[in-house]
């Protein structure tokens, strides 16, 4: 996966304001200074993908922008018509519940040129402008530093442990290169829902108001071994302007936090990308981290290579981008080590065969309730590749 994590950090610059006033400065040709009105923008479609030469890794995710209750959210926009063009060859993504995959065997390669097309269910449609897969440069090693101050958390008002990522790769000498990096991690779950004030019936999680005894929650298991998935939220990108053709050594790629003391897997992707996706990834980059310092001048815009044919003046967020992809993934053991890691863990608390302090006690043929381990972006069923334990089909049952 590739920049599955943009619309998150899109909605973290439009909560903070950055991509609205950013936009606006981009739009406006006036010069002196004025005091920014924010106001919120409901409605505006995200759309990210890759065509990767990685197997099965090419996906599109289309959102669009909402406000729930004063927060600001993105929620996955279905029914869409999503396409990846290269000349008179057509790749119809398939839908799933939270992004739009190709078929798992597919991948792209060296020297292609692809497009993207996607249609909305109103019927707008938007493109990529063509894009040209890089040479893929090969990850040679992969290593974990853990530090108990990875990082200084202000939501948490402290410093949170976890692992640096580090790789080493020899860099071509006969080019300019550009490198993105992206990593999944995958942890070990045993249940797949979890009904707060409420039990599962139906395929639906329904209250316990009113039942004196009932749990504050209740667990579900997950009907086939379950990994759950996440993503880096920091843009990690590399450039081989002081390094071209030298062997890079230990380059931090990414951070990972000590979420759980769980076991965890992390596959790191190095992506090969051009010169205007890296420009574009550097942007958003500087806008997230806001590196740039109070007095600093103006990011450019962040405008990617999305365009709506039929109305030229719109703006559309987000990127399609052609990459080509190396990967290296590592294995931590997580139980024995120090430090307070950042998530409350949830004891398991599943129901009572034929508990009647609950609506709708479980009888023979209902009880135990397994729930699907459905496959997307942020679960999945498949063993990881490079997962080292044996996994039974039904080790959860």
């Amino acid at each position: 996966m590739f920049c599955l994590f943009v619309d998150l950090i899109l909605l973290k610059l439009i909560k903070r304001n950055f991509l609205l006033l950013f936009i606006g400065f981009y739009l406006s040709s006036c010069i002196d200074p004025v005091t920014p009105e924010f106001k919120i923008l409901e409605d505006l479609i995200l759309i990210n993908g890759i065509a990767s030469s990685i197997e099965g890794a090419s996906y599109v995710t289309v959102n669009e922008s909402v406000v729930d209750y004063g927060t600001y959210k993105t929620k996955f926009l279905p029914g869409c018509i999503v396409k990846i063009i290269n000349n008179d060859r057509v790749i119809d993504l398939i839908e799933t519940y939270d992004a739009y995959f190709v078929p798992k065997d597919f991948k792209v390669s060296e020297g292609e040129t692809w497009e993207l097309k996607v249609q909305l269910p109103d019927g707008t449609e938007y493109r990529s402008s063509p894009e040209t897969i890089q040479e893929k440069v090969d990850v040679s090693s992969i290593n974990s530093d853990y530090d108990l101050e990875l990082y200084f958390d202000e939501s948490l008002s402290r410093y949170v442990p976890g692992h640096r990522i580090l790789i080493s790769f020899q860099e071509p000498g006969d080019k300019e290169n550009f490198y993105y990096y992206q990593y999944k991690s995958y942890e070990r779950i045993v249940n797949c829902l979890t009904c707060y004030n409420g039990v599962l019936r139906n395929g639906e999680c329904i209250s316990t108001s009113g039942y004196r005894w009932a749990r504050p929650y209740y667990t579900y298991l997950c009907d086939s071994p379950c990994w759950r998935i996440r993503f880096n939220e920091k843009v990690e990108l590399f450039s081989d302007l002081f390094t071209n053709g030298k062997i890079i050594n230990n380059l931090i790629v990414g951070e990972v936090p000590l979420y759980t003391k769980q076991d965890i897997l992390i596959d790191v992707q190095q992506y090969s990308i051009s010169e205007e996706a890296y420009k574009y990834y550097k942007i958003l980059k500087d806008l997230l981290e806001n590196n740039s310092g109070l007095n600093a001048p103006l990011p450019s815009p962040l405008i990617g290579n999305l365009y709506n044919p039929n109305d030229r003046d719109e703006n559309v967020l987000g990127r399609f981008t052609v990459a080509s992809g190396s990967s290296k993934s590592i294995f931590i053991p997580r139980s024995q080590l120090d430090g307070r890691f950042i998530e409350d863990s949830e004891r398991s608390q599943w129901e009572g065969y034929g508990d009647p302090h609950v609506p709708m006690p479980l009888g023979p043929d209902d009880y135990p309730i397994y729930v699907s381990c459905d496959e997307g972006l942020y679960r999945t069923n498949f063993k990881p590749e490079d997962w080292p334990f044996m996994i039974g089909k039904s080790e959860n049952k």
